[in-house]
């Protein structure tokens, strides 16, 4: 079975995945002494470049794989 996930279904994917993580990392570095207001904008950095990291290699693989 060759089915290639649509751009909606991997946006969705990469999305999901990085809310966790954004939420896990948020936890994290307040932990470690960050504030509340540091801690968003970091995790939001974060965010953006692993949303785009994760969605650029899911087309990637429907494309080539």
């Amino acid at each position: 079975m060759n089915e290639k996930q649509s751009v909606l279904s991997s946006s969705m994917e990469a999305l999901t995945q990085n809310i966790f993580g954004m939420l896990i990392g948020f936890l994290i570095l307040t932990w470690y002494g960050l504030s509340v207001k540091q801690s968003i904008w970091l995790q939001s950095i974060f965010f953006v470049t692993s949303y785009i990291r994760s969605f650029v290699i899911r087309r990637l693989f429907n494309k080539f794989g």
